[in-house]
Order: structure tokens, then C-alpha cells, then sequence
């Protein structure tokens, strides 16, 4: 119960710190085509890192290396074989606040680069990545939909929780190609 409240406390701090921020109306056909710096999150609980090879197949092909920015947890070893040029942010569980927010010096990290494109992976709500996201302010936001999903991302892709992790991170790369 009180992890629940906690997560309540997070996400309304959220809501109100982005309150002021309006997003520019914009065409998502070369959206990610024409974006020239990429912010992509990693499923921040440890799992397997297979399912989203293609995601991250379709990015190292699209983005220079040093234009791509991957954020982690404490795990990524494959992530970054795949990726040596590019820049990696971990996230630690004590930079995570108790209100499940990103703290000042992960987010400090994040704002040194200017972002066009921004994927959070995770299937699930994760706030501190969702957070991440909107906070860099990036034009394009692709998340997946669910709850309050809403609020920190403008471009939502749907999937169905009964298909494997795989299948639901192909068919967003496959989605992402598109544009």
C-alpha cells in the first residue's frame, strides 16, 4: 500500500513539473527519418536483452553512433558490445528517488545532449523512464499505451500483452520504419 501511494506522490510531481509544457503540433511521417539524435530506454528491471535487438538493430542502423544515447540499468553488457561508440547512462537504484523520480545528476546527464527522438522500451509503466523521456524533451516520444502514458508521450504504439516480448519489439521496429 504504501509502495502505491509513493507512486502516486511520484507520478502527480511528475504531472505538475510538466504542467507548463505543450507540445508543437508536428507531422510523424519522417519523424524519426529526419531526427538526428536519439534518446533510447532500455527496460530498466533486469531482463533479457534478445527481445529488443531489433529496436536496437533498427537505431544503429538509422543514428551514428555517437548521436545515440542509451539509458540502462545496472545491466546493458550486450547493449553496449553492440554499440561501443555510443553514449551510456546507468541507472543505479539510489538515483531513483522515493517517490520512484529519476535524481537531479541522472537527469543532469541526460540534458547534456539536444534529443530528437526518444523510445522508452519499457512494456510496463515505469516512471523514472517515462520521466526521462519527457524531461528530454525531445519532439518525438514513442512509449507503448497504458495508463498515464498520456503524459509523457506523444507518439504511442499499441500492443497486445498476450504476444511474446519479442513479437511486441519487432513490430515496433517495424512500426518505427515507417516513418
Amino acid at each position: 500500500m504504501l509502495e502505491g501511494i509513493r507512486r502516486s506522490i511520484g507520478f502527480l510531481t511528475a504531472k505538475y513539473h510538466f504542467r507548463k509544457t505543450r507540445d508543437k503540433m508536428m507531422s510523424f511521417t519522417t519523424a524519426v527519418s529526419s531526427a538526428r539524435q536519439a534518446l533510447l530506454i532500455l527496460p530498466l528491471s533486469h531482463q533479457e536483452f534478445l527481445p529488443t535487438i531489433m529496436v536496437v538493430d533498427l537505431l544503429r542502423k538509422r543514428f551514428r553512433e555517437e548521436n545515440l544515447t542509451v539509458i540502462t540499468g545496472d545491466h546493458g553488457i550486450e547493449v553496449m558490445r553492440m554499440l561501443p561508440r555510443s553514449q551510456f547512462i546507468h541507472i543505479l537504484g539510489h538515483e531513483i528517488n522515493l517517490f520512484y523520480l529519476p535524481g537531479a545528476d541522472v537527469l543532469e546527464r541526460v540534458k547534456k545532449k539536444k534529443y530528437d527522438l526518444a523510445i522508452d522500451l519499457n512494456l510496463d509503466f515505469v516512471l523514472p523512464s517515462a520521466y526521462i523521456c519527457k524531461e528530454s524533451n525531445a519532439s518525438v516520444r514513442v512509449g507503448f499505451v497504458r495508463k498515464h502514458a498520456d503524459a509523457f508521450y506523444n507518439f504511442q504504439i499499441q500492443h497486445d500483452p498476450t504476444l511474446g516480448r519479442k513479437l511486441i519489439y519487432d513490430r515496433l521496429a517495424k512500426c518505427l520504419q515507417k516513418f
